[in-house]
């Protein structure tokens, strides 16, 4: 069993971070990923520092800072009117200091699966999904499928599964726990940045509150674009990972946006829709056998740190095994990976608690968003940075 990899199912950011820092640990991987073309969707992505600091731990910060912008700012004001509520500048540049950086989600894709293609480590088995799997006395024997039918069975001496908030492999931990949706959707779009106003394409990341909804942009891809998302109430959850939205649905909700956000979505070229879903953390791991990101919890995006728990969810894997691999040997898997659900577990819970009160906070109407903006107000910017403090200057141990 020695020469028989840790087997990771899906190749989206979590489980590219994981095989990465599995694979520089000297541990052989196998990534099985259902999808025979990666077009990542989602349009931006903002990696804080925690998950800033593991990239550049494995050696990524160079073509992270390349890809991303740095935002000098977080600007909160009203859906209604736009007018400004609070200005929190983001900690000035310091020398081996990790900031905040945006960009876009598939050029954040694209440069782990370069950094994952040039480790000799690394074996791919691409078209095939995760189907089932079984403990063996050699490890696990994992039943992979393609959309034709076929099915092969990899041997392995653990299963990482990373494939997100519909994951097969959660049952294969105990649980069997469907997600709900939320009531709510989200509404994304890459707008041109050519030709708008200079404080929409300023490097800043500016969030609108209404009742009911909020926006959130910020510019991608080198300044040429703008990120914009729109998260709205909805009555009922759409079927599929995303879809097309018609521009027209939007006609009420942006005529008493302020004028920014609204020429924003009126110049939005087209709109893809996600309906979002919660569900409580499952149980991360039972023997061989363990969940990572949006497999084990699914977070909402009112704190936009659900890329970035995978990644930190991949760099507590990665020392968990190597670690113990390197003391106990093989038999040690079951004992790292109950290590690693054990380090996980309580941070990814409290972040989706926080995650969820951030949302109710966002969407209060009146008379409750007076008392919202005087709290806020009241902390100002350096409280307002502290109350998640907890969160950006978490690190990676080892």
């Amino acid at each position: 069993m020695a020469n028989l990899p840790i087997l990771i199912a899906g190749a989206g950011i979590g489980g590219l971070t994981a095989a990465i820092a599995l694979a520089r640990r000297g541990i052989p991987v196998a990534i099985a990923e259902k999808r025979t073309r990666f077009d990542e969707a989602g349009a931006g992505i903002q990696v804080s520092p925690n998950a800033g600091r593991v990239l550049e731990s494995l050696d990524l910060g160079l073509a992270l800072r390349r890809a991303a912008i740095r935002p000098e700012a977080l600007a909160i004001g009203h859906w209604q009117g736009g007018k400004p509520l609070l200005a929190m500048p983001f900690a000035p540049p310091v020398e081996g200091a990790t900031p905040s950086r945006s960009l876009k989600r598939a050029d954040l894709h694209q440069l782990l699966l370069d950094s994952a293609r040039t480790l000799p480590n690394i074996r791919w088995i691409i078209g095939r999904g995760l189907v089932d799997a079984r403990e063996t006395e050699a490890g696990v024997a994992v039943t992979l499928g393609s959309e034709s039918g076929g099915t092969e069975t990899v041997k392995a001496m653990g299963l990482i599964g990373a494939d997100g908030l519909w994951s097969r492999a959660r049952a294969l931990v105990g649980d069997t726990t469907e997600p709900g949706f939320t009531g709510w959707e989200a509404w994304r779009s890459l707008v041109p940045a050519e030709g708008l106003p200079e404080a929409l394409r300023r490097p800043a990341v500016a969030l609108h509150l209404g009742r009911a909804r909020h926006a959130v942009h910020y510019p991608v891809s080198g300044g040429k674009e703008i990120n914009l998302v729109l998260i709205r109430a909805a009555r009922e959850a759409r079927p599929g990972w995303s879809r097309e939205g018609e521009a027209s649905q939007l006609t009420e909700i942006a005529g008493n946006a302020g004028p920014g956000l609204r020429e924003l979505i009126e110049r939005a070229p087209n709109w893809r829709i996600w309906s979002l879903y919660d569900r409580a953390p499952a149980r991360m791991a039972k023997g061989r056998i363990a969940l990572l990101g949006d497999a084990a919890h699914p977070i909402l995006p009112f704190l936009a740190q659900g890329a970035a728990l995978a990644i930190e969810d991949a760099a507590v894997l990665a020392h968990e095994l190597a670690t113990r691999l390197a003391t106990d040997g093989t038999a040690a898997v079951p004992a790292a990976l109950a290590a690693y659900a054990k380090a996980r577990g309580e941070r990814a819970a409290r972040v989706q608690q926080a995650s969820r009160k951030n949302g109710e906070a966002y969407h209060l109407g009146r008379p409750w968003s007076f008392a919202r903006d005087f709290a806020m107000r009241r902390l100002g910017p350096d409280g307002m940075r502290q109350r998640h403090a907890w969160i950006y200057d978490w690190r990676a141990p080892g």
